[in-house]
């Protein structure tokens, strides 16, 4: 998975490096950041609605913790969730409806 890489990569990095050590936290964020979303990505595509489910939560919870400061910022994380969480369903319950549809249409 490219998150695990990703992930490694930014523990490799020393945490005795030179740089400012908010710098290294921020970069390893980032980095954390776009393999998820990458993956939720990959997942969209592939129509894995849970594991897009289950990385949107590892999203947010990821957020909160690189960008642990105004309330404002949590609460739209939560709320782009829940709008992506609302999106997921509905996609769901159109390819549901149309499987329905397909059924009572198919001949007995």
């Amino acid at each position: 998975m490219a998150f695990s890489a990703a992930f490694l990569a930014a523990l490799a990095a020393p945490a005795f490096a030179q740089q400012p050590a908010a710098a290294v936290d921020d970069t390893a964020c980032a980095a954390q950041l776009s393999a998820i979303e990458e993956e939720i990505g990959d997942a969209r595509a592939k129509g894995r609605m849970l594991l897009r489910r289950e990385l949107d939560k590892q999203l947010a919870a990821l957020q909160a913790r690189c960008h642990a400061g105004p309330a404002q910022a949590s609460r739209a994380a939560r709320i782009e969730l829940l709008e992506q969480e609302i999106e997921a369903l509905r996609a769901q319950l159109g390819r549901t409806e149309e499987q329905l549809r397909r059924l009572r249409n198919a001949p007995p």
